[in-house]
C-alpha cells in the first residue's frame, strides 16, 4: 500500500463492479447476438469474427480514455455519459443490418463499454486486496453474462432475437448510468510512487503475459463449438459443456478470492499456464469421449478465472504505485481480440485442431516469460 492510496469504500467498489460488469455483458451476449445476426440475414457468417474483433479492440482505447477522463472529470459524469451512450447506440441498432453499419456502431459501443470498465479498474486499483476484488469482479460479470446468455435464446423483440439482445445491452447501459449517480464525487487513479512511468520492462512483461493468457483462452473457446461439430457432437452437447464451464469459471474466481492472497502471484501464474497447456492437450486426447470433454471443460473453466486475478497481484508487486494495473484489461482484451485471429489463420491453413496447438504454444510461451521474469519489483 502506498501513501498516495486513498481506498474506496465497499459501497463504491460494489457500484463500480456493477458498472464494469454491465459494460462487459456484451462478452456473454456476443454468441447469441452474432448467431442471430447471421440467422436473420443481417450479417454474413464470414464477417462474424471481424465484428467481434472490432468491438473488443474498441474496448481497449475506451478503457484508456476512461482512465484519462477520470483524472480530470468526475466519475459520475463520465459513467453516466458512457452508460447512456452504450444504451443509445444499442437502441439505434435495432432493425439495422450490414457490415459497415454494424462495424461502426459496435466500435462506438465498444469504446463506451471501455470507459465504463475504467470505473471498475480504478476502484479495484484503490483497494487493499486487489486480487480479491479482481476475482469478485470476474465472478460477478461471468454470472451476469451466464444468466443473460441463458435467457436470451427464448426471448424476441418483434420476432427478432437480434433486437432482444440489443435491448438487453441497452438496459445494461441504463443500469450502469443509474448506478453511477451514487458513485463518490472523486474516483481517480492513484499516482505512482516515483517519477518513473507505469510501463517498465517488468510491468510490460506482466501485461503482455496477461494478454497471452486470455488470448490463448479465447483461441480455444472461440473455436470450441466448431471443434465439437468437427468431431460429430450435437449443438445440445455444446450448450451443456459451455454451461458447466461457466459454472466452473465462477467457482475458480471465488476460489481465487478466498485463497488467492495465500499464494505467490508469479509462480501461480506459471503453474496455471502449464496446467492450461496440459488441458488443451487433454481436449484433443478426450475428443472421442463426451464425458471426458465435459471434465476437461470444467477444469479449463476453473483455471481460466482462477488465474486472472494473479496478474493484478503480479503487477502490484512490480509497481506499488498501482498505475500499471490500470492497463490490465486493455492488454487482456487486446490479446483476446488478436490471438484468436492468428489462430484462425492456423485453422485455415491446417485444421480445426490447429487452434488447440496454437493456444497450447501461447500458454507455454507465457509460462516461459513468467519463469524468466525474476524481478519482483521494477526499479526506478
Amino acid at each position: 500500500m502506498t501513501a498516495a492510496l486513498s481506498p474506496v469504500s465497499g459501497r463504491a467498489l460494489a457500484l463500480s463492479i456493477l458498472i464494469g460488469s454491465c459494460a462487459l455483458l456484451v462478452l456473454g451476449v456476443h454468441p447469441v447476438l452474432l448467431g442471430a445476426l447471421v440467422q436473420e440475414g443481417r450479417l454474413a457468417d464470414a464477417q462474424v469474427g471481424n465484428l467481434v474483433t472490432i468491438e473488443m479492440l474498441a474496448i481497449v482505447p475506451g478503457s484508456l480514455a476512461g482512465i484519462g477522463l477520470l483524472r480530470r472529470v468526475g466519475a459520475r459524469f463520465v459513467a453516466v455519459g458512457a452508460g447512456l451512450a452504450m444504451g443509445g447506440i444499442n437502441i439505434f441498432l435495432i432493425g439495422q443490418s450490414g457490415m459497415t453499419m454494424l462495424a461502426m456502431t459496435r466500435a462506438v459501443a465498444g469504446f463506451s463499454e471501455g470507459i465504463l470498465v475504467a470505473i471498475a479498474l480504478v476502484a479495484i486499483s484503490r483497494v487493499a486486496r486487489v486480487e480479491r476484488a479482481s476475482a469478485i469482479f470476474l465472478a460477478v460479470q461471468t454470472l451476469m453474462q451466464a444468466i443473460v446468455a441463458a435467457a436470451l435464446p427464448s426471448v424476441t423483440v418483434a420476432g427478432s432475437r437480434v433486437d432482444a439482445a440489443l435491448v438487453a445491452l441497452a438496459i445494461a447501459g441504463v443500469i450502469a448510468a443509474t448506478a453511477a449517480l451514487a458513485l463518490p464525487a472523486a474516483l481517480r487513479p492513484t499516482e505512482p510512487d516515483s517519477e518513473r512511468g507505469a510501463l517498465t520492462p517488468a510491468s510490460l512483461t506482466a501485461l503482455t503475459s496477461a494478454g497471452l493468457f486470455l488470448g490463448a483462452i479465447v483461441s480455444v473457446w472461440g473455436y470450441f463449438g466448431l471443434w465439437l461439430i468437427h468431431y460429430g457432437y450435437p449443438p445440445t452437447f455444446e450448450g451443456t459443456a459451455v454451461s458447466l464451464c461457466l459454472v466452473a469459471q465462477v467457482v475458480g474466481a471465488l476460489a481465487a478470492a478466498r485463497f488467492g492472497e495465500r499464494l505467490p502471484n508469479r509462480p501461480t501464474i506459471l503453474a496455471c499456464a502449464i496446467a492450461a497447456a496440459a488441458l488443451v492437450g487433454a481436449f484433443y486426447l478426450a475428443r472421442g469421449s463426451a464425458t471426458a470433454i465435459i471434465m476437461v471443460g470444467i477444469a479449463f473453466g476453473f483455471v481460466w478465472l482462477f488465474t486472472l486475478p494473479f496478474f493484478a497481484g503480479w503487477l502490484i508487486e512490480i509497481d506499488p504505485g498501482r498505475r500499471a494495473v490500470l492497463y490490465l484489461t486493455a492488454f487482456q482484451l487486446g490479446g483476446a481480440a488478436l490471438l484468436p485471429s492468428l489462430a484462425g489463420v492456423a485453422v485455415g491453413a491446417y485444421s480445426i485442431n490447429a487452434a488447440l496447438t496454437f493456444a497450447g504454444s501461447a500458454f507455454l510461451l507465457l509460462a516461459t516469460a513468467a519463469g524468466l521474469s525474476t524481478s519482483a519489483r521494477s526499479t526506478g
